[in-house]
């Protein structure tokens, strides 16, 4: 939007969540203290929709400090005042009713007992079906309360990743997600078709990555954290600036750990065991001890990794057989301390390395022929302090993190040699190393009659590229490029009920940035840039049949330098991207059937795209505007002991005007990555095995046509394949058995069509979909 529109919008956003705020403490109806005549009756429900019913009856406000469970409450009748009503509804649930002034009660958990592992004790598991508290929105909130396109993942999800790798797996039950496929650690993620490029450049990514509440990643790909000792996962699509800040026009992801208990020794041991056609065996080890080291006040919990992934890739040309096999250790430990009256502070730090003795491309069928190996590393280390709390009836939150993420890789550049008059072979080895520190703090008011937050960010990073062609152990420098940033936000974020179904929830972000740049030339260039990333979101909602919403979103991303263009063009412009979607998470038939999805557009300016230059290296260029529309659609339906599972995303994102620096084709301006067409489908069966419980699922998976690049020299088609999946899993006692077969079919779709920039303009690249892959694997509790 234009400067003044910017501004006059911003006012009017500034003015709402302001408005919003001063209403959430407004003064409560006279009768707020007089039940109606007859007494408090009140049906047998959800203890949410028995809240609901309880305000309106009495026209008092209630609030939930932490998360709601959901659980069942018993009908109660002609009951004579609101503390004998809450005292009822709230019996066997662990949690009390505190009266905060004459029309305000704030429910909270019972005294003498861990509030997080309570309310993990009442709420079903993230992937059960029922209601489950999620955290996306910065506070504790229902999932069926929250106007968003998310897709949780707990337990059962999560059971099926023994013998994957993580995240980029986790994508194949999400609608509207999609990844690179270069290999571990070296993977991008791409949410709702925002797509910009496959290739690893400096650019900020898409999709911003979180680890409990904790900012983990900026300009790099995907770490590839193993899922050790997860709780679940939130993958939110769309834009989220106004939350999240920069970078996040795609959406967020946030993994959330299983937190320290404070009151109980467990231990866990799991091991598995994977073997793949055509390929190598590999396997893992993961443990994990909690130790409350004072009872009820101070607990560690910690968790430790070894792994190796099988290779499935030959190299004739040296003679190699499963080249891309990979390791990958790891270790995380978080304490926690319950300071008292509801305060608690979380230290906690977690270190991975993954080291791949090759990369996983392939130029027929499964081999390729190379001089000289191309070793991938990626050494991802970070530290986070999380401090909360409640200063009377507001709940306060401060969450400092430091990132150190390191990764390194090696290609064969021989058909460069004549080039650079040396001697072959001919590598080129580049390294990055980026550093981030951020700080937030959040207050927010959980128990006001028109919940509200409001936070202030900041972000400082520092990237350093370096790049150099070695033969003979003769080296030359070929990049030696600084970049560093920094961001300042405040944010804001209110909801004001329209009526006792309708919602309006109004957001604002103001922020500025800075990048200073300087490739090797010496070059330097310094961008500024001040903005607002405002959303706001209209919501009907029914306890007993779900929540459908209107939302409009934005999100930047900042300025950059580009290495292609002329001297006075090579500051790029931020990228700019607006969003509507209609959506809608519905329930029908007792719950027995929920549909999910939505229908969204967006509007993207200055798409900024890293491409391959002639020279083999990786830059950066400002491609034009683009747009995406579409539609994602989910089912769910519970027809026990059976489960059945579907999904689809039809997009259209492409490129609409193309800047006069972009090399593509006028015929083909589908955006990189992202297929018009996906869709998946599981089907799970719990049953008993020898009188033990046991479950069973078949999943597939279509990803239709992708394309690798705007550039049709270099542009390669991948993707129009489907995979099939099968697993079984068996609980005897405290051991967890599974069995897991991926691909089963044994395909050979191409995933992906890059592998080593210095030869992709002159041999054909592909990363086929790994061969068939059996994993069996135990879990033993203490």
């Amino acid at each position: 939007m234009d400067r003044g529109s910017s501004i006059s919008f911003a006012r009017f956003c500034l003015y709402g969540c302001v408005a919003l705020t001063a209403s959430s403490i407004s003064s409560a109806p006279a009768y707020a203290d007089k039940p109606a005549q007859g007494g408090i009756s009140i049906a047998q429900g959800s203890l949410r929709t028995a809240l609901d019913s309880l305000a309106r009856q009495t026209g008092i406000s209630i609030g939930m400090a932490g998360s709601l469970p959901a659980v069942q409450v018993k009908r109660i009748d002609h009951v004579s005042d609101i503390a004998k009503a809450l005292r009822k509804l709230l019996a066997g649930t662990h949690l009390r009713a505190v009266r905060v002034d004459a029309t305000t009660w704030r429910i909270e958990p019972a005294p003498h007992r861990d509030p997080v592992e309570r309310n993990r004790e009442i709420a079903p598991p993230a992937d059960a079906g029922g209601d489950i508290i999620v955290t996306a929105s910065k506070r504790d909130e229902r999932l069926s309360d929250l106007p968003a396109s998310i897709g949780i993942f707990g337990v059962p999800a999560l059971d099926r990743l023994s013998g994957k790798r993580g995240l980029v797996d986790l994508l194949a039950a999400t609608d509207g997600a999609f990844s690179t496929n270069l290999g571990p650690g070296r993977d991008r993620v791409f949410l709702r078709g925002v797509a910009d490029s496959a290739f690893n450049g400096t650019s900020q990514s898409l999709v911003s990555l979180y680890l409990d509440d904790a900012r983990i990643g900026y300009s790099s790909p995907d770490p590839d954290l193993r899922m050790v000792d997860i709780d679940h996962v939130e993958i939110l699509r769309g834009p989220q600036g106004t939350l999240y800040g920069t970078g996040a026009l795609g959406g967020v992801v946030r993994i959330v750990t299983t937190r320290p208990d404070l009151n109980t020794v467990s231990q866990t041991l799991s091991t598995e065991v994977t073997g793949i056609k055509d390929g190598a065996l590999g396997g893992a080890l993961d443990a994990t001890v909690n130790l409350p080291i004072v009872t009820g006040s101070v607990a560690l919990r910690a968790s430790a990794w070894a792994e190796t992934m099988p290779g499935w890739i030959d190299d004739s040309g040296r003679g190699k057989r499963n080249v891309n096999r990979t390791g990958r250790t790891g270790a995380r430990a978080a304490l926690r301390w319950a300071i008292g009256n509801g305060w608690t502070a979380t230290a906690s730090g977690i270190g991975q390395w993954i080291d791949t003795r090759d990369s996983q491309y392939a130029t027929r069928g499964l081999t390729r022929a190379t001089s000289i190996a191309e070793p991938q590393d990626n050494d991802f280390v970070t530290g986070s302090l999380d401090i909360r709390g409640s200063i009377g009836r507001l709940d306060v939150q401060s969450t400092s993190s430091v990132v150190s993420h390191d990764f390194t890789s090696t290609y064969d550049a021989s058909s460069r040699a004549s080039l650079l008059d040396t001697a072959t072979p001919l590598a080129y080895d580049e390294s990055r190393e980026i550093r981030l520190l951020t700080q937030e703090f959040r207050v927010s008011d959980p128990s006001a009659r028109h919940p509200w937050i409001i936070g202030a960010s900041l972000l400082k990073g520092t990237t350093r590229l370096k790049g150099s062609f070695v033969a003979a152990g003769d080296a030359i420098e070929a990049r030696d490029d600084k970049e560093a940033v920094f961001e300042a936000a405040l944010f804001a974020e209110g909801t004001e009920r329209l009526s006792s179904a309708l919602d309006f929830k109004l957001g604002l972000r103001g922020f500025v940035t800075t990048n200073d740049i300087e490739q090797q030339g010496p070059q330097e260039q310094s961008a500024t840039k001040l903005g607002i990333t405002p959303s706001a979101t209209l919501s009907w909602h029914r306890d007993e049949t779900g929540l459908v919403w209107l939302r409009y979103a934005s999100a930047i991303r900042p300025a950059a330098v580009s290495r292609d263009l002329p001297g006075k063009d090579q500051k790029i412009p931020g990228d700019e991207l607006q969003s509507l979607e209609l959506g809608w998470r519905v329930r029908a038939f007792d719950d027995r059937v929920s549909l999910t999805g939505a229908i969204f557009g967006s509007v993207w300016k200055h798409l900024r795209s890293d491409v391959v230059d002639s020279d083999g290296l990786f830059g950066t260029i400002d491609v034009g505007n683009a747009t995406n529309y579409g539609i994602e659609f989910g089912a769910r339906m519970d027809a026990r002991p059976l489960t059945i599972d579907v999904g689809t995303t039809i997009q259209r994102a492409r490129l609409t005007s193309p800047s006069e620096y972009q090399r593509g084709n006028d015929d083909d301006r589908r955006l990189p990555v992202v297929p018009d067409f996906s869709a998946r489908f599981g089907l799970t069966r719990k049953f008993s095995l020898i009188a033990l419980p046991a479950s069973a699922y078949l999943t597939a998976r279509y990803i239709g046509q992708t394309r690798l690049s705007f550039d049709p020299t270099l542009d390669r088609r991948a993707g129009n394949y489907a995979t099939v999946a099968a697993g079984a899993t068996v609980d005897d006692g405290s051991r967890h058995w599974s069995l897991a077969v991926d691909n089963l079919l044994n395909g050979r779709g191409n995933s992906f069509g890059f592998g080593n920039p210095f030869t992709l303009a002159s041999i054909k690249q592909t990363v086929p979909v790994r061969p068939r892959a059996i994993t069996l694997s135990l879990s033993i509790g203490f």
